[in-house]
């Protein structure tokens, strides 16, 4: 009897998916387990598929990581998948890291970094490049003669691949750390091109740090938008500067030119910021159905121990958003305009006092806000263990996120083109703000116990705010979701 019940016991515990207070409700998040980085992110056969870095077993670490897989027809409903890629071959046992995905002739061409682990020997681990294939975009094999770069005089930090077509060559982009002048560790993108999409060569060095990016790039990605190129990337060890840099880790953007011909990048705008809250790295982009550029991220951060492990789960996406570019060098970003499929009903609209309280349904909602940019402004959002205060200084020309707590604070310069206007989404343990047309954005967690009411500071006024429900948008049907192989 007593063995039956264990049995029992394990069983539930396998198909037990999350479904707690901060599980998001239109955001893309694990059906249980760990995530971070998106991988893989792409349209093959009219749908988008989105790869991620997954430990199906635990929401407490990444552990030996795992691909994730999650499919949608409008990046906004979203249908778990099975996991796509185990950690089962010699060159990944040590997880399947991060990678991109080619689609070319019909068939999706997916490319990751197989991490080995050596325990107690220097360096401890090291990193092969692999390749993965699928012709439905669902069942997923390894190519038999990984792994198509070895990278010995690389190793051992050479991961994170994305790859793209041009012409009739094929080009990868991988993050890398090297040894300095002065024999520190210092971050770089290397650039690798390809007649076959199966053996690679080393082409150039895109950009590596002159000490002030750190000792790691993660994640680059490199795409051309509106007459430049960009480098977007994610670098480790990049020292705080007054409001800038106060995340464990960064992740910002160098534009500049790109030369087929020479496979040299030349910048010229400096290193950026892509976002300012305290919770987004590892970007990930795309180009959607109409050939706009989308970019999608992990909207959490390394060593936090957030209360959503305690639910089961740990991580989830930002709202995908599009891509665009000024003169001078700097990304806008805007939602994808399918998110406003997940309207809901309109909660309050009209001009707005800081005596008016709204009280959000199920902790979710949009709210777009119009006011004068003549005078300071303060948006408060309450529950009952936390308030986060979001506002903009008027003299200083600052917009600072407050979620309280330690290292609470994130803010960066900015001043409204005309009318003050900002776009918010609330999500059960989650906050975007976009500023203006979308040139400064925060993203942050927070985790808000009971209902929670949203309201202006004292002595602001809107001249126009409406807030609206959000409806859940992500399908975690059990049914849809296998156990990664033993």
């Amino acid at each position: 009897m007593i063995a039956k019940i264990l049995t029992f016991v394990f069983l539930c515990s396998r198909i037990l998916y999350v479904a707690g207070d901060f599980y998001p409700r239109y955001h893309l998040a694990p059906p249980k387990g760990w995530m971070n980085d998106p991988n893989g992110f792409c349209i093959f056969k009219g749908e988008y598929h989105l790869f991620y870095q997954h430990n199906p077993y635990s929401s407490y670490g990444p552990g030996i990581v795992h691909w994730g897989h999650a499919v949608s027809r409008d990046l906004l409903h979203w249908k778990h998948l099975p996991v796509a890629l185990d950690p089962d071959q010699w060159y990944d046992n040590g997880g399947v890291f991060s990678g991109s995905c080619l689609v070319d002739a019909g068939k999706m061409y997916l490319y990751y970094t197989g991490n080995v682990n050596h325990e107690k020997e220097t360096p401890d681990h090291s990193q092969y490049q692999a390749l993965a294939t699928s012709e439905n975009g669902y069942d997923v094999s390894k190519y038999e003669m990984n792994p198509v770069i070895n990278g010995s005089e690389y190793q051992p930090d050479l991961r994170d691949p994305k790859v793209w077509k041009h012409g009739d060559k094929y080009y990868m982009v991988l993050g890398n750390s090297f040894k300095g002048q002065s024999n520190e560790t210092l971050g770089r993108v290397l650039l690798w091109v390809s007649s076959d999409k199966i053996n690679w060569e080393k082409a150039s060095i895109l950009l590596e740090s002159d000490g002030e990016l750190g000792y790691m790039f993660e994640c680059p990605d490199f795409f051309e938008l509106d007459g430049y190129w960009v480098l977007l990337f994610s670098p480790q060890g990049v020292k705080p500067q007054g409001d800038n840099y106060k995340n464990l880790f960064q992740t910002g953007y160098v534009v500049g030119r790109f030369d087929y011909k020479t496979n040299v990048f030349t910048p010229v705008f400096k290193f950026k910021e892509l976002d300012h809250g305290h919770d987004l790295y590892a970007t990930q982009s795309t180009l959607d159905r109409q050939g706009k550029r989308i970019v999608i991220a992990w909207m959490d951060m390394w060593d936090q121990n957030y209360p959503e492990q305690a639910e089961g789960f740990n991580g989830q996406m930002t709202i995908p958003r599009r891509l665009q570019l000024t003169k001078d060098g700097r990304i806008i970003q805007t939602p994808v305009k399918d998110i406003l499929a997940a309207r809901g009903r309109v909660l309050h609209t009209g001009r707005t006092r800081s005596d008016k309280v709204i009280r959000l349904d199920d902790k979710t909602a949009e709210i777009v806000i119009r006011s004068s940019p003549l005078r300071d402004f303060e948006l408060l959002l309450e529950a009952e263990n936390t308030t986060v205060k979001i506002n903009y200084d008027r003299v200083r020309g600052l917009v600072t996120l407050d979620r309280g707590g330690k290292d609470g604070v994130r803010r960066t310069n900015w001043r409204p083109r005309g009318i003050l206007v900002w776009k918010l989404y609330i999500d059960a343990s989650s906050i975007e703000l976009f500023c203006g047309e979308g040139e400064v954005t925060f993203s942050s967690r927070y985790f808000p116990v009971g209902p929670v009411k949203v309201r202006l500071g004292k002595a602001s006024e809107a001249e126009n705010m409406t807030v609206r429900s959000m409806k859940t948008t992500v399908d975690i049907n059990p049914n849809n979701v296998n156990e990664p192989q033993e």
